[in-house]
């Protein structure tokens, strides 16, 4: 969300951009998952833009004919037991959109020249500019995980270093269940985190109308807590949907003994736990930029925004 926030800014000041992404898809965690008649956004599980720029975009730049505000609130959940949040805090705006919340990504890129599935190793000097994949760029603006970002900085003789920043693993599980589950929630939290189940999204409360599961059955997606997703982080999906269905059969008082489909997606950097300062990765005048949610933090706002920022930092300082 980072690189595509820093593109869409730079196309509109009429700077050339190339958007090279390692993945099939767009938007990193803002992600969606098929199986069969059931889709699950398997990443971040609801879009909350809390005023910024983003949520202009979305509201305004975008089309709308997709997007779904999310009427149903969050619950907490503590040892089992489901209570209403602060109604204040149901006041927060959370949109999704009908198809998956990849639809984001694709709208923001529709003008963009974006390389899918494209592996950057590298990068390299050329002249006053920079080699990426064989072609040369004047700026470079790096919004993978602090990791990925470090080794691509010391290709080319960079040595910043990201020492403070940790990521948290975390595993998502998805279930399409033969049942009807209906709440007056979409989605519930352990405010502790103590539990190894800490979010659990019904898909198709958040997104009603038959586009998350068919008529009568449910789409549900587990969010595991970071301590249980380090621990279970190798083990096999097998023993993973087994153990965390008990919980979810338990909590929902479902009667079905086993969902109908069911899958598991691994977040080896699913968010930052620690961030550096936007200050402290980039100087005045640097020609190669970091950004993504190392610096910004977890929401996707944050590293939209963050991405903006990097633009705005080439744009103020140079002439291209």
């Amino acid at each position: 969300m980072a690189g595509l926030g820093a593109a869409r800014t730079l196309q509109a000041a009429g700077i050339a951009t190339v958007v090279f992404e390692k993945s099939s898809g767009l938007g990193g965690r803002v992600g969606t998952h098929r199986i069969g008649e059931y889709t699950f956004d398997h990443g971040a599980t609801i879009i909350s833009p809390r005023g910024t720029e983003l949520e202009h975009v979305i509201l305004n730049d975008l089309p709308t004919d997709e997007l779904v505000e999310i009427l149903k609130p969050i619950y907490l959940s503590t040892d089992d037991r489901v209570t209403p949040v602060d109604p204040e805090a149901g006041k927060i705006k959370r949109f999704a959109y009908h198809h998956g919340l990849d639809t984001l990504g694709k709208l923001l890129a529709a003008d963009l020249d974006v390389r899918l599935e494209s592996h950057v190793e590298s990068i390299k000097k050329d002249g006053p500019h920079y080699s990426i994949l064989g072609e040369s760029f004047s700026h470079v603006i790096l919004t993978p995980p602090f990791p990925y970002t470090e080794m691509l900085l010391g290709s080319v003789g960079d040595k910043r270093g990201f020492a403070g920043a940790q990521y948290r693993k975390c595993i998502s599980i998805m279930f399409g269940v033969a049942e009807e589950i209906e709440r007056p929630y979409h989605a519930l939290l352990d405010p502790n985190q103590s539990q190894p189940l800490t979010w659990l999204s019904l898909e198709h409360v958040k997104v009603p109308g038959g586009f998350r599961a068919p008529e009568g059955k449910a789409a549900l997606v587990v969010q595991m807590s970071a301590r249980y997703s380090r621990y279970s982080f190798e083990r096999s999906d097998e023993v993973v949907i087994s153990e965390t269905w008990v919980d979810i059969k338990r909590l929902l008082k479902l009667k079905v003994d086993l969902p109908e489909v069911s899958d598991v997606m691994r977040w080896n950097y699913s968010h930052a736990s620690n961030t550096v300062s936007y200050e402290a990765a980039n100087q005045a005048g640097a020609k190669i930029l970091v950004a993504g949610d190392g610096i910004s933090g977890a929401r996707t706002h944050q590293a939209y925004a963050v991405g903006i920022r990097a633009a705005n930092q080439i744009l103020e300082g140079e002439e291209l």
